[in-house]
């Protein structure tokens, strides 16, 4: 049956996959920034017509922007240097001015699922449906009704050390540091040094 679906669908040119984005339509970029093995960005589900990702002057951006519904706007600053990130957005993303990440940093905006049994226990069997007949693509048809999702904001000066992760609704203060593979789930205030799972302030730096 899913053969016969999935052949109905290929006929019909309906397959929708998740794709790189090689052009930038959807990126307002200052020339001046470097692009680190390119633009690397997806829509997993497709694109409105307007501009999903603005980044500043003087910038070496290394990072992949992942856009999981049509939903989403990511905001770069000037100066900023992301040696590797995957930014996964579906609210917004706030990069300040002179900021440095290291490697292997996940920023994510949102939960992907509900905390609550009642509201996901259909997401497996969506995905996997939708895996089926889009053709490696189970996003097409995800409920976000009930997934929380809140901005994210990384003021001017800040430093994220490698393989940080950074959830939903933070705020990290202006020239703060993230200690290497910490998980922020709360904010960081200014000028401080954090680190651990969840992040704790570790040091003061005024």
């Amino acid at each position: 049956m899913i053969e016969k679906i999935k052949s109905a669908l290929r006929k019909l040119g309906l397959f929708i996959r998740p794709k790189e984005v090689s052009q930038k339509k959807h990126v307002s970029i200052d020339t001046t920034t470097v692009l680190v093995g390119g633009l690397k960005l997806r829509f997993d589900v497709g694109a409105e017509d307007r501009q999903y990702v603005q980044i500043g002057k003087c910038g070496m951006i290394n990072a992949q922007f992942i856009f999981e519904s049509r939903k989403g706007f990511i905001k770069i600053g000037n100066d900023v240097h992301i040696g590797g990130a995957a930014l996964i957005c579906r609210t917004g993303i706030n990069i300040g001015n002179d900021v440095i990440m290291a490697w292997g940093v996940t920023i994510y905006d949102h939960n992907s699922h509900s905390i609550y049994w009642e509201y996901r226990k259909d997401d497996a069997k969506q995905y996997h449906r939708d895996h089926q007949l889009y053709s490696g693509n189970g996003l097409v048809n995800k409920n976000w009704d009930h997934v929380e999702s809140q901005s994210i904001t990384i003021e001017d000066k800040a430093w994220i050390g490698f393989d940080v992760t950074i959830l939903k609704g933070v705020t990290i203060g202006e020239g703060a540091v993230i200690g290497a593979k910490s998980v922020v789930t709360k904010d960081v205030p200014a000028w401080t040094v954090v680190a651990g799972n969840p992040a704790r302030v570790v040091k003061a730096l005024k």
